[in-house]
């Protein structure tokens, strides 16, 4: 019999609802003034919500089973009854109010530029010679400078683009000539394409 109450309750809301449009159910609340104390009931809620301090108490140590108000395995948000109890059109037409002055709007930014000209991604992608492989002529000294590079070889590489390669190699950091600074590596890159 309880579920055959509910069932109708229910359908009779649901139809009741489905009369309106959202355009005329904001101005059915927008026609409603609310309860100051609850207006005032529900900003504190809010301000306890956004302060992190909760309002909800758990039942003691050893204490019995649910309410008897509450069906076993329901919330009292999901219960009928205990909502028609606690909740009315003023209470929402508050919630609805306090959220809207809680409203704010944030306008956007813009995006940050990138600090240098060098790509070390897209130049990795054009590039399709393997590591070592001869592409461009270098002066036959094979002095490097790579040792000021040893932990860093994307900073040796952006300073080998930097100074005009890979076509030259101002600071001797390509002396095999492949196009790619000292121990520095594309395929870290490439290997991000999808194969």
């Amino acid at each position: 019999m309880r579920s055959l109450v509910f069932t109708v309750l229910a359908t009779g809301l649901l139809a009741g609802c489905a009369a309106q449009t959202p355009n005329d159910q904001d101005q059915y609340f927008d026609n409603i003034t609310p309860d100051p104390v609850a207006l005032q009931t529900e900003n504190q809620r809010l301000a306890n919500a956004e302060g992190g301090v909760s309002t909800v108490q758990l039942p003691a140590e050893g204490a019995g089973s649910a309410p008897e108000n509450l069906p076993s395995g329901i919330s009292n948000t999901q219960d009928f009854e205990a909502v028609v109890e606690q909740e009315s059109i003023a209470s929402d037409a508050a919630k609805l109010a306090a959220l809207r002055q809680s409203y704010t709007v944030v306008d956007p930014e813009p995006l940050p530029q990138r600090r240098d000209d060098v790509n070390l991604a897209a130049y990795a992608i054009s590039q399709k010679q393997a590591v070592g492989t001869r592409t461009y002529n270098r002066s036959s000294s094979n002095m490097s400078n790579c040792s000021r590079y040893r932990n860093d070889p994307d900073a040796a590489q952006r300073r080998f683009l930097e100074a005009g390669g890979p076509e030259r190699d101002r600071n001797n950091l390509d002396t095999d000539g492949d196009g790619f600074a000292c121990s520095w590596n594309p395929d870290i890159y490439r290997n991000l394409l999808p194969s």
